[in-house]
């Protein structure tokens, strides 16, 4: 274990008014107040310029994170697994609870990363906490990251994982009419293009969707969240173009339906979904916007704002209290429903 890790763990715990003196005067955007241990982690990591090389990107990017993800829990055991893919084997990472059941359901997770970074790792503890508490199986699939493949590489990943899962439910122990898909961010996006897209083809539909801080339109606002929170920790403004400009080079499939299932005209006979955007992200309002659409379209849609978080709450249970339930509660009211 770092000792950064050791050192934010600390800090998590200790009270909020000595959290708040280390990290300064508050921060307050569109109204919302920053959690504490957020700002002093933003505070932390400072203002580093861009990484232009984007495999070491990759590894910066892996090894923070690993001091900021949240404790696993204790009776959850993961193993990998490959599966087919349209391009080969694909890596995925299998969670199971103790005395999991025959028939169990189960939960396919998309990390986040923009299509261009993070992995299996970046949601990880996360992964546990869904397999506990919705008493799932939880497949967590590495797919393709651009800019090495060229975008819709993830999404077709992501629907030949759901393909064989439904085709193979037996052998995973799993009931296919209780699998549901989840992300965040950029895997947010992967969970409601494979909810349409199912819907379109027919068949088994997902039992539900989680998405997290969800990405649903590649097109970079103007207005709102997009420029109040642009230079929010650890999502800004910046860092967006960058990844649109990474998976969609010189606008290659920038209005691509599956980069924008905000905009799809239909979003009626959407499997349940539950939302949780995030206050501090320039995302927010997409995300926020995605949940009412949901809701006119006559969907079932249980959405909330985390007003003091920010983007990739998820993976950050070792820094924030609040993050951490964050997660929990989205991992409970997904296992009301699945």
């Amino acid at each position: 274990m770092s000792k950064d890790r050791v050192i934010l763990g600390i800090l998590k715990n200790l009270p909020n008014f000595i959290i708040q003196r280390l990290a300064g005067p508050a921060v307050e955007i569109d109204g919302n107040r920053l959690d504490a241990n957020i700002q002093l982690l933003a505070k932390m990591a400072g203002n580093p310029e861009p990484e232009t090389d984007i495999n070491q990107m990759r590894a910066n990017i892996h090894a923070n994170f690993a001091n900021l993800d949240g404790k696993r829990r204790a009776t959850v055991k993961s193993r990998e697994a490959h599966i087919p893919g349209p391009a080969g084997d694909m890596l995925a990472r299998i969670y199971e609870p103790a005395n999991l059941p025959d028939n169990a359901p189960a939960v396919l997770f998309f990390h986040q990363g923009g299509f261009v970074v993070m992995d299996l790792d970046s949601d990880d503890a996360f992964c546990t906490i869904l397999a506990d508490e919705c008493k799932a199986k939880v497949i967590s699939l590495d797919y393709r990251l651009c800019p090495e493949h060229n975008f819709p590489a993830p999404i077709d990943d992501a629907m030949a994982l759901w393909d064989y899962v439904q085709a193979n439910a037996a052998s995973f122990g799993i009931d296919g009419t209780r699998v549901a898909v989840a992300g965040d961010s950029a895997g947010g996006l992967i969970s409601s293009v494979i909810c349409q897209q199912i819907r379109d083809a027919g068949g088994v539909q997902p039992a539900a969707q989680l998405l997290a801080y969800p990405w649903v339109s590649s097109q970079l606002a103007e207005t709102g969240s997009a420029v109040s929170c642009a230079e929010c920790f650890p999502l800004t403004t910046i860092t967006m173009e960058f990844f649109n400009a990474t998976v969609f080079p010189e606008g290659k499939h920038i209005d691509h339906l599956f980069a924008n299932p905000l905009h799809n005209d239909n979003l009626a006979n959407l499997p349940p979904a539950i939302i949780g955007t995030a206050g501090f992200d320039p995302i927010r309002d997409q995300g926020n916007d995605y949940a009412d659409r949901l809701k006119a379209a006559g969907n079932q849609v249980t959405h909330y704002c985390f007003t003091t978080l920010s983007h990739s709450y998820l993976s950050l249970g070792n820094v924030s209290k609040n993050a951490e339930k964050a997660g929990i509660t989205l991992a409970q009211d997904l296992a009301k429903i699945i």
